[in-house]
């Protein structure tokens, strides 16, 4: 199939008009008209993304892209009311009508809103199954200087503002542009501002919203918070001898809740977490001192493994629960398993733990796969 651009020889009737993503085989086609007629021509459009063509009677008279939204509008944040760590999460149930182009031909007042309309009707389910999930919101820029944004309204869009006068220059970055734009948006479904401003997300969307990454979490860390984890912490029992411990037991343990509170799903997470931390976090929470350097270094992965794996998980889920109910800070408290796997092939001189931590929810947050313990790992390699 093909994006026909020949007169069918009948007149335009705009309640007879269709719209459908494209084929992959018609996107060539797409870009070259979206190039040659679009007065902003074409764009590379980064992540997700539908190209819509409407038709009559088998003839394109309308072309639409929706995309990625962008990343930083004051207007429509404020409209919506959500926070930054919100939009840095629940950003891409928003989506941007990057382009729309009205084919040259048989003008008619109304097929502008009409086409608007219609990609917006299916516009949800058709992001939902080639996504996984739906967008409850779309978005879009209008330049005064050529347009007033009458479709649009006539569509059932709202104008909440408008912009600054900058362009997106890369994924975080942007330039300043002459034109400031107006921004309008169109609610997907009734709620759209409610779920999106909401403290928490229904469930069906709530496995698709982003986790805050590493370093925003940590920097919401402050050092009194941090030092009355440490302090809290460091009751509980410390498993390890009393030879070569670089790091207290509250350091370790400290580390592990609060990367888990940021979404890390395993060991090694948590020690990209901890890596993350600034020296006056480090500090508080006792990590050690590299003499060299003056600076703290975060513990390895290995040293929080053979920490977390050893203690009472009873004991580190109570303090924890305590700890987050007398801050604060969370919603809901961490609770640690521990496991500990006798008389396998690969324990016969040597005991193996993993380790997972649970939310209060129900829901797994993060689980270390069985591993050799030293002792057993030299062992295995001497037989072989």
């Amino acid at each position: 199939m093909a994006i026909s651009t020949e007169p069918t020889g009948h007149g335009l009737r705009v309640t007879a008009v269709q719209v459908r993503p494209i084929l992959a085989e018609e996107e060539s086609e797409w870009n070259s008209l979206m190039a040659s007629l679009h007065l902003l021509g074409n764009a590379q459009f980064a992540g997700h993304r539908i190209k819509y063509v409407a038709e009559h009677r088998g003839r394109a008279v309308a072309l639409a892209c929706f995309s990625a939204c962008a990343y930083h509008v004051a207007d429509r944040d404020r409209w919506l009311g959500w926070s930054d760590e919100q939009a840095t999460q629940r950003r891409h149930f928003v989506v941007q009508n990057s382009r729309f182009l009205i084919l040259p031909g048989e003008p008619h007042r109304n097929l502008a809103s009409r086409v608007l309309s219609l990609c917006t009707r299916r516009l949800a389910e058709d992001w939902l199954q080639r996504f996984g999930y739906a967008p409850v919101l779309v978005e879009t820029f209008v330049d005064p200087v050529h347009f007033r944004g009458t479709s649009y309204e006539a569509a059932g869009w709202i104008q909440v503002g408008s912009t600054r006068g900058f362009r997106r220059d890369g994924r975080e970055f942007y330039s300043r542009d002459s034109s400031p734009k107006n921004v309008w948006v169109k609610p997907l479904r009734a709620d759209a501002r409610d779920l999106l401003r909401a403290p928490v997300l229904p469930d069906e969307m709530r496995a698709y919203e982003k986790p805050l990454p590493g370093k925003r979490v940590a920097a919401r860390l402050k050092s009194t918070g941090l030092r009355s984890l440490f302090a809290a912490l460091q009751e509980i029992k410390d498993p390890r001898g009393g030879q070569g411990k670089r790091y207290p037991l509250g350091c370790c343990l400290s580390l592990v809740a609060c990367a888990v509170l940021a979404g890390c799903k395993g060991m090694r997470e948590c020690a990209t977490f901890a890596a993350a931390l600034t020296q006056p976090q480090l500090s508080a929470l006792r990590c050690w001192k590299d003499p060299k350097t003056g600076m703290f270094v975060a513990p390895k992965y290995n040293t929080l493994w053979r920490t977390a794996s050893g203690i009472d998980a009873a004991e580190f889920e109570r303090t924890v629960s305590e700890w987050f109910r007398d801050e604060d800070l969370s919603p809901e408290a961490i609770a640690i398993d521990g496991k500990t796997l006798r008389a396998t092939l690969l324990n016969e001189e040597g005991e193996s733990c993993a380790v997972s931590a649970v939310s209060h929810c129900g829901t797994p947050l993060f689980s270390t796969r069985p591993s050799l313990t030293p002792k057993a790992k030299k062992s295995r390699q001497h037989r072989s």
